[in-house]
């Protein structure tokens, strides 16, 4: 069975990355991104989109910035 995995990575103003979500879908990926760069609640200013490959190594997608 082939499965795809999609991890969504935020960077806050300090630099700090950390995991925000997991999700079968790089369309969800993507909102999930854009809402926690949006939250004005929230430090992060950078998000990034990685895809895990069969190997488990993480190859990043796409990189999301505030602005």
């Amino acid at each position: 069975m082939n499965w795809e995995l999609y991890e969504v990575w935020g960077i806050s103003e300090d630099n700090t990355e950390e995991l925000i979500e997991t999700t079968k879908s790089l369309k969800e990926a993507k909102a999930i991104a854009k809402v926690n760069i949006e939250d004005e609640t929230s430090n992060i200013v950078e998000c990034t989109i990685y895809y895990e490959d069969e190997d488990g190594e993480l190859i990043e997608v796409e990189s999301i910035s505030a602005g």
